[in-house]
């Protein structure tokens, strides 16, 4: 009888260690997926907050063109300023009109006219309109792209720790062989 005693207390042993390393494959599958799915929602984030619609890329773009506005649209208030001032003392001011009519080349009756040639004539001056400016849409990655990319970055990496623990021996594909134990020659079955 107490021969028989150590050898149940093996068998015992062996199949406590058999479960205990499920149990460890068990959690480590789960980890693998959780190290995936976590390196591809990094992707997918990253890769959002810097090319998405709303993301860093955008936002440049779309300062840039806010620029262009402000600077186009100072341009064209200051020529408005301007002629708004003219059209005041045009108004106002009658010797402001005489002075424009003499550069247009009218006079007052009982002036004379002397053109020299040679010489350049004052022309008016043209004021600028300001430039035609359409807003643009930015550019930016889709969503859609994002999570496809997110995706794939947890499928890749998925599979290439599935086959470095394959490779490692902790996981086997195929065939299911049954496996023993042997006890002092007996070969022990785990039934699970």
């Amino acid at each position: 009888m107490p021969q028989k005693r150590p050898f149940v207390l093996k068998i015992f042993r062996s199949v406590h260690i058999a479960r205990k390393n499920a149990d460890r494959l068990s959690i480590m599958i789960r980890c693998r997926f959780l190290i995936a799915a976590c390196v591809g929602t990094l992707f997918y984030v990253v890769l959002s907050f810097v090319g998405g619609r709303d993301g860093l890329w955008a936002t440049e773009q779309m300062q840039r063109q806010k620029m262009l506005l402000s600077a186009n649209t100072a341009e064209i208030q200051h020529t408005n300023d301007q002629l708004s001032m003219e059209k005041i003392a045009l108004q106002k001011d009658m010797d402001m009109v005489a002075a424009y009519a003499k550069r247009l080349g009218y006079i007052h009756e009982g002036e004379k006219l002397v053109k020299i040639s040679g010489l350049a004539t004052n022309e008016t001056q043209i004021y600028d309109a300001g430039t035609v400016l359409k807003h643009t849409e930015s550019e930016f990655i889709p969503e859609r792209l994002c999570k496809g990319v997110g995706v794939i970055v947890f499928l890749l990496l998925y599979l290439v720790l599935l086959l470095f623990d394959y490779s490692r021996g902790l996981i086997h594909f195929g065939s299911r062989k049954i496996r023993y134990a042997t006890a002092d020659g007996t070969a022990m079955y785990d039934m699970r």
